[in-house]
């Protein structure tokens, strides 16, 4: 009973800080439209629209996507208000793709390998990026944008996500490593074999 109370509280207070996170990355979505940056605000939205799928498919506010996920997606967005850091776009590209991953793991019937987990996570970053890509293109034509200078550039872009592609899979990793490494030390002390 103290571990299904414990496991009940960690779902309340993950539920609280995501909560927390997900209504900061809405500010920081606003004042980045405040900003003039249409391209930031529309993926710091749907950082927040991944992260409301699992409450609004299992209509339950508690069911969320783990704070620390969120708050490692949030980060490059936070930083993105106060001054421009090179690799931010190439941070959210890859903690979008570990959100996605860690939803796709944790709330539906899908289970990933280890292997297939870090292959999966480096693929969705290379894919989102490329639609980064795609919409700063789009961005360029229709609002006279200069994100992209040089094709030269363009690549290491690619290549720079990639890369970061990678470390959000070693932390996907990492993390449910500890995660179901915590489950079974809370089972083996609650005497349950399973």
């Amino acid at each position: 009973m103290p571990v299904l109370q414990s496991l009940i509280e960690n779902e309340r207070v993950n539920a609280a800080l995501a909560w927390l996170i997900v209504c900061s990355i809405i500010v920081a979505s606003i004042a980045t439209v405040w900003q003039g940056s249409f391209l930031w605000a529309t993926l710091a939205l749907a950082i927040v629209a991944l992260a409301f799928v699992p409450p609004i498919v299992r209509r339950d506010a508690l069911v969320m996507p783990p704070w620390e996920v969120l708050a490692v997606a949030a980060i490059p967005i936070w930083v993105r208000l106060y001054g421009t850091l090179p690799i931010a776009g190439f941070l959210t590209v890859a903690a979008t793709a570990l959100l996605v991953t860690v939803e796709l793991d944790a709330f539906t019937t899908i289970e990933m390998s280890a292997r297939f987990a870090v292959a999966f996570v480096v693929l969705a970053t290379m894919a989102v990026a490329g639609l980064w890509v795609i919409a700063q293109w789009v961005s360029d034509i229709a609002f006279a944008t200069s994100f992209l200078t040089t094709k030269g550039e363009l690549m290491w872009d690619l290549i720079y996500a990639t890369a970061f592609g990678g470390l959000a899979a070693v932390l996907f990793v990492v993390y449910f490593y500890r995660h179901d490494t915590a489950s079974v030390g809370h089972r083996s002390q609650s005497g349950d074999p399973s």
